[in-house]
């Protein structure tokens, strides 16, 4: 890397995960304060607020499911549930207040202590049944001593909708202490959801059950009082729990606001000591789920309505003993299902039942400002781990620790801070994670582009493809060495290049070679060979190396057909531009080689040396001499296999070239306009003479039928080998080989 880009990395590479860090920590600290403050106008602040509270409050619910079910029932609150077979026994809904009377009797004979209704009494019936409601309220209120009903109602914060305070209301107020503001969001009572004036004499306690979902639907929050001239007013589920922790003085509940903050303390005193629960400046708390119907002890309403004997029914006495119950509707004509992350569709009553369990049991979430230290920790180490990591150079065992670190966030919180009540931002923990790998990725990535862009523009005139990749993909084959790797190697020749290039001038000369070398290295790109060097009008390639290739010996006989295929369209062209045409000589030979960088430290180039690669060099300096312009050895021939039907070959000699002891068959692979590819039936009977006859030193019967072939097709080999034959004859050879001594 270049001074420049050094510099240019050393400042970036910090600053832009600087940045990522802040990002997220900013999202952190805006989910922590997004509950405060309302969308309703819809600004820029305010929708990241909220949208990084939706991305949190998701990843939270997703994980937390498997809290919601649970072996062990809320100890204190029964649920009587209306359900959809409750309207099928009893009847449609609304039912008469003459029922609703009738369940507290039953409640009262059964012991019960505490009974809040989620259901609003708004309306007038009839004199009677409104009546017999209020009397089985009071008769209920007095049975036992802190026995207490609570009727539910609606607030809003629409004025017109607001009714004054009444004075039923004011004596279900909670003690408190104001703060600088009052508590936020709706704080009127809504007159068209308040208790019937008929019921107003009956002695019961108040709770409002009206709920504000999340900015995505979700109901997570549960608000526990509203505030109207400084007097504090419960939800229902606090005013049930007032009444059934209150036990006659050395109990009590207030909501007090911090000096000089609007954030409030709902603070719960007993004999046992003081704990103080922190609300939001809606007096909200973040509900905790307990869970929904297997988390509590549910009584279908029928089972007591229907029971015409309760002080016999030990049973429903044995439930209901002591208890607070909540009377509430999960039946689907009731219309209060309500989308939370137990599921879409909970019943709303279980808001209320998780927040009295949560009073009950001090099932809370621990103080915000725990969860905050406990993310800002996790934060830390997440942004610790990256930069460990980023010191991995492999990029297989980086991407695996990352994973791995990913995870072990997600298993901490899973296992420790969610059972203990923790709401650990993990979205922005994990996404901080993965924004600053994925930055140190870009910059090494980049970077090496440029490295590898200069080896590329370094190279890639000089080697084929193939070999700048794999310096590309491993810098370590830049050094100067070797390998052994069995290859197929070529050797071109232009015939005659000489004579004819002193008669050209060097422009013409030079664009005759581009014509020329260009298709032919074309071609040979095209198969994925390598190619070597260009040995002023030669072409030196090879197959199987740097890359394997399994079939190189094919690719290698393919590519050098199609190269003498394509010498009439290339003389076609020459001819037009004016130039002589040429013709062309091509061995291949198949076997190990040295082949790698070779060279010195300062130069070196990409190439192959050994016997095998000298012998292909002999096999092309053969074609001139026996007039043929592509030639294959037996070790090629032999690696072809089954693909050796694929191409017309002809056998031609035996022979011996300098520097090797022992003899190879060298083979012509016929292109299409040969004479031979148009005469198949003397092809197939010259390869039979030569293996059968030939081959096994019957010279005799070879000449002859040699001779006999010889009327029927021109070739000048046929020639030579009749020749052969006489000399074998004459010499009395037993084993004919051609000994050439080539230079």
């Amino acid at each position: 890397m270049s001074k420049k880009n050094r510099s240019l990395d050393q400042w970036l590479r910090p600053l832009g995960a600087s940045l990522l860090a802040l990002l997220c920590l900013c999202g952190i600290l805006l989910s922590f304060f997004a509950r405060e403050i309302r969308e309703d106008n819809k600004s820029n602040v305010q929708s990241l607020l909220h949208i990084a509270a939706k991305l949190e409050s998701w990843l939270y619910d997703g994980r937390t499911t498997r809290f919601h079910t649970k072996n062990k029932k809320s100890p204190d609150l029964v649920i009587l549930e209306i359900t959809d077979a409750s309207l099928n026994k009893i009847g449609r809904w609304p039912w008469t207040r003459s029922i609703h009377a009738k369940i507290l009797d039953r409640l009262a004979t059964y012991g019960a202590k505490v009974v809040m209704f989620d259901i609003a009494f708004p309306e007038k019936e009839s004199p009677t049944a409104d009546k017999t409601f209020s009397d089985s309220i009071k008769h209920f209120s007095a049975a036992r001593k802190n026995n207490a009903v609570i009727l539910g109602y609606g607030i809003s914060s629409n004025s017109e909708r607001s009714l004054e305070i009444p004075t039923i209301l004011l004596e279900s107020s909670l003690n408190g202490k104001a703060g600088s503001t009052p508590i936020q969001g709706p704080n009127l009572v809504d007159k068209f959801n308040f208790l019937a004036p008929s019921l107003l004499e009956s002695g019961a306690n108040l709770g409002f059950i009206s709920a504000d979902p999340d900015s995505d639907g979700y109901f997570r929050y549960y608000r526990l009082a509203f505030e109207q001239n400084a007097s504090f007013f419960p939800s229902l589920a606090l005013a049930g729990f007032s009444n059934f922790f209150a036990n006659g003085g050395d109990r009590h509940i207030a909501l007090e606001a911090e000096n000089g903050s609007s954030d409030f303390n709902l603070k719960i005193s007993s004999a046992a000591g003081e704990k103080s629960i922190e609300l939001n400046p809606r007096s909200e708390l973040k509900i905790r789920f307990y869970g929904a119907e297997e988390a509590f002890t549910r009584i279908p309403i029928e089972e007591v309505i229907l029971d015409n004997a309760p002080e016999n029914n030990a049973a429903l006495k044995e439930i209901f003993r002591d208890k607070a119950v909540l009377i509430g509707s999960s039946a689907f004509a009731a219309h209060d299902l309500r989308n939370t992350p137990l599921n879409s569709e909970t019943p709303g009553m279980y808001l209320h039942a998780n927040i009295f369990h949560a009073l009950d049991t001090n099932y809370f979430f621990v103080p915000e400002i725990q969860s905050l230290l406990a993310t800002l920790g996790i934060f830390a180490l997440s942004i610790l781990g990256v930069l460990l990591i980023s010191y991995i150079h492999q990029a297989f065992f980086a991407t695996m620790a990352i994973l791995a670190l990913c995870l072990g966030i997600y298993l901490a919180d899973y296992f420790y801070f969610c059972p203990n009540g923790y709401f650990v931002r993990l979205f922005f923990c994990e996404l901080n994670t993965i924004l600053l790998y994925a930055w140190f990725t870009i910059l090494d990535v980049a970077r090496e582009g440029k490295e590898k862009k200069k080896i590329r523009d370094a190279f890639q005139r000089y080697v084929a493809a193939d070999v700048v990749q794999e310096m590309l993909n491993d810098p370590e084959k830049l050094k100067v060495g070797g390998e052994k790797k069995e290859i197929t190697m070529l050797f071109s020749d232009v015939r005659n290049f000489t004579s004819f290039s002193e008669k050209l001038p060097p422009q013409q000369l030079a664009k005759l070679l581009n014509i020329y070398m260009g298709k032919m290295t074309s071609i040979l790109f095209a198969s994925h060979g390598t190619l070597d060097k260009y040995i002023g009008d030669a072409i030196v390639g090879f197959w199987g190396a740097p890359t394997d290739m399994a079939d190189h010996a094919y690719q290698g006989v393919k590519s050098a057909l199609q190269m003498i295929e394509a010498l009439p369209g290339i003389n076609q062209q020459f001819h037009a531009l004016g130039f002589p045409e040429i013709n062309i000589g091509i061995g291949l030979n198949t076997g190990e080689v040295s082949v790698g960088n070779m060279g010195s430290d300062l130069f070196f180039q990409y190439t192959a040396l050994g016997d095998h690669m000298n012998l292909a060099s002999r096999i092309e300096s053969l074609t001139k001499q026996y007039e043929v312009n592509l030639m294959i050895s037996e070790f090629t021939k032999e690696k072809l296999g089954a693909k050796q039907s694929e191409f017309m070959l002809r056998p031609i000699d035996n022979v011996q070239v300098k520097g090797r002891e022992t003899p190879v068959l060298i083979y012509e692979v016929l292109p299409s306009f040969s004479v031979w590819s148009k005469n198949l039936e003397a092809l197939i009977r010259y390869i039979a003479i030569f293996d059968t006859l030939f081959m096994k030193q019957e010279y005799a019967e070879a000449k002859k039928e040699f001779l006999a072939l010889s009327k029927s097709i021109e070739d000048r080999n046929l020639q030579r080998l009749i020749a052969t034959c006489d000399s074998a004859q004459k010499n009395e050879a037993k084993n004919h080989f051609t000994k050439l001594e080539q230079k």
